[in-house]
């Protein structure tokens, strides 16, 4: 069993300022999801996407909330899977990194696609061809430390805005306003998109899983992701209305249907440019998909309840290699598959807004069980207004996420509900198997260099129930 609790494992080094971090936030949110779902969305939704990318940003609102005050208190590697376990219960934290990397092969399938069908803009070449080769660039860039990706992030971050300004700034002179009538064509697709368009949202959770590796975190992490969301949202709003508004919803369907739109008025090498633009994107968004779940596969190994290996740092680049590798190397085998865009879309934004809501629960109980770090944490909020609100919000949002996607894709909500289960067996076989108490104590304590004052011990005495 690792050291978690007594924080014997070694620690990754603070390496990337401000600006690196929101480049690494807002690239992972602009990235590929919004060049390839609104047209298959677009197509059955009609010009509802554009309400629905609206509503999306609710639950995203709430994780924004969720992450800046956990951050600020509490800025650890891993954070997702820390505040879970450390303030809701052990199980629930447990199932973020269990569940991780069927959220992870999703995102890269996704991304997979995307990039096959802009790059094949460009290049007559094979998609299969495009995508092993994109999977084995990003594989070795995050292998070789998160200095490196963050200065590859910032350069297509650059690009990708330039291509979103090419399309929109122009593209909103070209809007025919009776493309947006009859509004909402469906209302169940309408709905499904909201729960789809989450997911764009979800580059917003990357902060607390690299808390550790921030400078000066406890102010960074709240500035950024509020800068972060204000400039995701208002890019987002503006591309699927031009979109909608340039092209008949009925003429939609396609992943690639931006650079189609971009064709109807821009010269010639428009849509060439929105093309690249994605390009860009796909590679901010597998940049932090590897990067972001393997910090939390990484911390769940230091804390013992997944295998040791997943914890060494390479001595060489200071990253997580084996959590990386388990991370990037099975979607070779798995690009095949990545035929229901939306389908995945849906399964990230469940599996991920649920695990939100126990955040969010865990961010009730942050000033009762690490009042220290609640005290000087550099944003907060008042526990019987703010946090009440924030669980209460985060509780709706969730159930009517479920409730959307067992009516309208219940497959994906029988698949969440059985790998749930699935981790349940696995989590008693091992507790039967191990130390039953001494996991407890490190699934409920921070490590040392996560402390703060005098609370080293301030959940020492709980006993497992």
């Amino acid at each position: 069993m690792s050291g978690g609790g007594d924080g014997a494992s070694e620690r990754l080094p603070s390496s990337i300022g401000i600006v690196g971090v929101l480049a690494l936030l807002v690239g992972n949110a602009i990235s590929v999801p919004i060049f390839v779902l609104p047209g298959p969305l677009a197509g059955s939704a009609g010009p509802a996407v554009v309400l629905a990318i609206v509503l999306a940003a609710i639950p995203a609102g709430f994780v924004v909330l969720y992450n800046a005050v956990l951050g600020s208190a509490m800025p650890v590697a891993g954070g997702l899977y820390v505040y879970i376990s450390r303030l809701t219960a052990p199980y629930w934290g447990f199932l973020v990194p269990f569940t991780i990397p069927l959220v992870a092969w999703a995102s890269l399938l996704i991304t997979a696609t995307g990039f096959a069908e802009y790059t094949r803009i460009f290049f007559d070449v094979p998609s299969m061809v495009l995508v092993y080769v994109l999977l084995g660039f990003v594989l070795l860039v995050n292998l070789t430390g998160l200095r490196v990706v963050a200065q590859v992030q910032i350069v297509c971050f650059v690009g990708l805005l330039l291509a979103l300004l090419t399309f929109i700034v122009p593209g909103a002179s070209a809007v025919e306003t009776a493309n947006y009538a009859p509004f909402f064509p469906d209302y169940g697709a309408f709905a499904l998109a909201v729960v789809a368009l989450f997911y764009p949202f979800l580059g917003f959770g990357l902060l607390v899983e690299l808390g550790e590796e921030i400078e000066n975190p406890g102010r960074t992490i709240p500035l950024v992701l509020g800068l972060g969301i204000g400039i995701v949202a208002l890019f987002y709003v503006a591309l699927i209305a031009v979109l909608v508004g340039v092209v008949p919803y009925t003429q939609l369907g396609n992943e690639a249907d931006l650079a189609l739109a971009a064709s109807r008025f821009l010269p010639w090498w428009g849509e060439y440019v929105v093309a690249a633009g994605a390009i860009f994107a796909v590679v901010t968004t597998v940049n932090t998909t590897l990067l972001v779940f393997s910090r939390t596969l990484m911390r769940a190994s230091r804390d013992g309840v997944l295998p040791a290996s997943l914890s060494r740092i390479h001595p060489r680049f200071d990253t997580p290699h084996y959590a990386v590798a388990v991370l990037g190397v099975p979607p070779f085998l798995l690009v095949p598959l990545a035929d229901e865009i939306v389908g995945l879309s849906a399964f990230i934004g469940l599996a991920s807004l649920t695990a939100y809501f126990f955040c969010a629960i865990g961010l009730w109980n942050l000033p009762r069980e690490f009042p220290d770090h609640y005290a000087t944490a550099p944003f907060r909020l008042r526990r019987y207004r703010g946090l009440l609100a924030a669980v209460l919000g985060g509780a709706i949002v969730t159930g009517a996420f479920w409730l959307v996607t067992l009516s309208q894709r219940p497959v994906v909500g029988v698949v969440l509900i059985g790998w749930f289960a699935v981790a349940y067996g696995y989590y008693r076989y091992r507790l039967r198997k191990i130390d039953r108490v001494e996991l407890y104590r490190t699934m409920t304590t921070l490590a040392v260099h996560e402390r703060v004052g005098d609370d080293t011990g301030e959940r020492d005495d709980r006993s497992p129930e």
